[in-house]
C-alpha cells in the first residue's frame, strides 16, 4: 500500500492538469453526465496497419490507441500534459478468479505529448508509463483522490474529464 501511495503522489507531485477542450456549450456549474459516444469500425486494412505499428514499437493495441487518443486530445486542447481515465478489471489476486462481482478500478494515465517529441519516442513513453500505472493499480480510485488531497470542483471529475475504454471485439456477423 505504501509503495503505491508513493508512486501516485510522485505521479501528481506537480499538480493535476485540467483538460480544457473546446466545447459547443458552456461548461455547466454542476457536473452533468450528459454526453455522447463516437462509435466507429475500422476496416481490416486499417486494423492491420495499426497492428503492424504496435508490433514495430513493442506495444499492445491498447497502448497504441491510448497514445493516439492522447495526441488527439493534446492537439484539440493545445495542452502537453494530459490525464485520461481508463478502467481495469481489478482481479489481480488469483483468489478472486472464482468470485462473482465487480472489481473494476479506474486508473489515471498521465502522458506528455510534447510538440517537440518524435512519435516513436512518445510511444515508448506511453508504453513505460502504462506499465508503471498498471503495476500500481491496487489503490482504489476513491482512495487515490483522497490521498492526493484533490480540491473538488462541482463541474468536473477529480483527476480527469475523459476516459479511454478499449474493447477489442470482433463485429457480430449479420
Amino acid at each position: 500500500r505504501q509503495r503505491q501511495e508513493i508512486f501516485w503522489r510522485e505521479r501528481f507531485a506537480d499538480g493535476i492538469p485540467v483538460l480544457h477542450l473546446p466545447t459547443d456549450h458552456p461548461r455547466p456549474a454542476l457536473q452533468s453526465f450528459a454526453g455522447d459516444t463516437v462509435d466507429f469500425i475500422l476496416a481490416g486494412t486499417e486494423v492491420e496497419r495499426l497492428r503492424e505499428l504496435a508490433a514495430q514499437h513493442g506495444l499492445t493495441g491498447y497502448m497504441l490507441l491510448l497514445a493516439l487518443y492522447t495526441i488527439l486530445l493534446s492537439r484539440i486542447s493545445g495542452q502537453e500534459d494530459v490525464v485520461i481515465g481508463s478502467d481495469v478489471a481489478g482481479r489481480l489476486h488469483p483468489d478472486l478468479n472464482g468470485v462473482i462481482g465487480m472489481f473494476v478500478n479506474t486508473l489515471a494515465l498521465r502522458n506528455h505529448p510534447r510538440g517537440d517529441i518524435r512519435l516513436a519516442d512518445f510511444l515508448a513513453e506511453v508504453k513505460a508509463r502504462t506499465i508503471e500505472v498498471f503495476a500500481n493499480q491496487e489503490m482504489q480510485f476513491e482512495e487515490l483522490v483522497e490521498v492526493l488531497g484533490v480540491t473538488r470542483d462541482a463541474s468536473r471529475n477529480p483527476l480527469f474529464d475523459v476516459m479511454f475504454v478499449f474493447q477489442n471485439m470482433a463485429a457480430a456477423a449479420d
